[in-house]
């Protein structure tokens, strides 16, 4: 007999969609499970009583013209274009970011300015005299920033959204993420703007749906099932077991129904260590306790619609140490057809484990926090402050740990999977990469287009650049 498909593809976030487009395009039997009951994963739109909610900021922005392309060519007349302002908060003053050097001085006072500026030369004298090698993310901070710059900008901020100690994370993080540059240099090109060695900074405008991010990805869904693909919600995958030269994939829906599905190859956008224990075959214990310690962060977003505007930012990273929150997204400053007239849908951000307490707490008691920590944001400026609309999203594995030793553990998966014949990792989960949407897009559509006899991308190539590192800018 004949499998009933060719491809199965577990998870429909932007990595299983873009290559379920692609491997329809080619009339290849397909079908993607999902676990939730909607497709997008992290990138999906939240709609309640006319207000749209994404699970925090999605921007699109890509520098692969394929890419680009089709996210035009999916959405059509739905595309709009968005002018980005995203700042910082500390301790109730709105900083530049990307972190801008004198903004950032002199908007903490002369007096901190000093300050700063004497931490970074002793830092780089200390760094000189011990000698002392940089083998992690407060290392380089402070030997590119200073001690005191480091702890006011940065410490704070990375342990809210990664929940280890700065010195659990590796410099490469750093050095990816905040490009070429120290505070003297930072300084310097702010004094002198025209320098031909200025740094980049972040794009200004960005590409957007016109009612939220998920409004991309049900399009995909659309095309995929034009294209005779399906797309199944509420299918959690079970048990994967060989059958024949394929595979026979075990899955519930509803009511804990069971479904059985037959197929040649399988994309997974999943964490490894959840693949593996749905695998029915032998694997060696060093490949599982690598994908075993490659850790996730969960995500609560928390969407409240209030009354008045509160900001004119699409989006503020909150590094008040005083404030659970890591980021709050003002939606009516993405799209005006995401809100009504005056109103502000708020997707407010929290990062924890399984067994933090705010994992644990109930839907009302995070509403409650929500509330009363964007009130301190808006610092009792607005008042009669209501909500009108409220709901909490919790995502499981949405933030992939990027603590030291990372790399070998990922290495070590990525080395033996292709032990596992027609078996391919894709996305964000699947691969352990911080990846961005586009980033997601491509990871499956070369997957795809590998399966189809294509070998001219690697997926894993894929965001390896840095290319879109939030830099301190001039």
């Amino acid at each position: 007999m004949n499998p009933q498909y060719d491809v199965v593809i577990i998870g429909a976030g932007p990595a299983g969609l873009s290559a379920a487009y692609e491997l329809t395009k080619s009339n290849k039997k397909v079908v993607v499970l999902e676990r939730a009951p909607h497709v997008g994963g992290l990138a999906k739109t939240i709609e309640s009583n006319g207000y749209y909610y994404d699970i925090g900021p999605h921007r699109f922005y890509t520098k692969n013209k394929e890419i680009h392309d089709l996210f035009i060519n999916i959405l059509g007349e739905d595309v709009i274009e968005v002018d980005r302002l995203t700042r910082i908060l500390y301790r109730g003053k709105y900083f530049n970011y990307p972190l801008t050097a004198l903004n950032a001085l002199f908007g903490l006072g002369i007096f901190e300015a000093v300050r700063i500026v004497s931490s970074y030369i002793v830092s780089r004298l200390k760094r000189v005299i011990s000698r002392k090698e940089i083998n992690n993310f407060e290392d380089w901070v402070i030997d590119n920033f200073g001690d005191r710059l480091y702890r006011i900008f940065f410490k704070n901020y990375t342990e809210k959204v990664w929940g280890i100690d700065c010195t659990e994370i590796g410099d490469d993080w750093a050095s990816t993420r905040i490009k070429g540059l120290n505070l003297i240099s930072a300084i310097r090109y702010s004094l002198f703007p025209n320098s031909s060695k200025r740094p980049k900074s972040l794009i200004d405008k960005f590409l957007y749906p016109a009612k939220g991010a998920g409004m991309l990805w049900d399009k995909f869904e659309e095309a995929v099932v034009n294209q005779d693909g399906q797309v199944e919600t509420n299918r959690e995958v079970t048990k994967i077991y060989n059958h024949k030269n394929g595979y026979r994939v075990l899955a519930t829906g509803k009511d804990k129904k069971e479904f059985e599905y037959f197929c040649n190859q399988i994309f997974f956008s999943i964490p490894p260590k959840l693949f593996f224990n749905m695998l029915d075959s032998e694997i060696p214990e060093e490949i599982i306790n690598a994908a075993n310690s490659l850790r996730h962060r969960n995500h609560i977003s928390v969407h409240i619609t209030v009354n008045h505007k509160l900001f004119p930012d699409n989006w503020i990273y909150v590094h008040s140490p005083d404030l659970q929150l890591a980021r709050v997204s003002d939606f009516s400053n993405f799209s005006k057809h995401m809100t009504k007239e005056g109103h502000s849908p708020l997707s407010v951000e929290y990062f924890c484990y399984d067994e933090d307490p705010l994992w644990q707490s109930s839907n009302e008691e995070l509403i409650q926090l929500a509330f009363d920590e964007v009130k301190q944001i808006a610092e009792n400026s607005v008042p009669n402050l209501e909500i009108l609309d409220s709901s909490v999203t919790r995502s499981k594995n949405a933030y992939p740990v990027i603590e030291k030793g990372f790399q070998e553990h990922i290495d070590t998966v990525r080395d033996w999977l292709p032990s596992l014949e027609n078996i391919s990792a894709i996305g964000r989960a699947g691969m352990f990469k911080y990846n961005s949407q586009d980033h997601d897009m491509a990871t499956g559509i070369y997957a795809a287009r590998i399966y189809l006899g294509d070998n001219r991308n690697d997926p894993w190539l894929v965001n390896t650049d840095g290319e879109y590192a939030e830099e301190i800018s001039e």
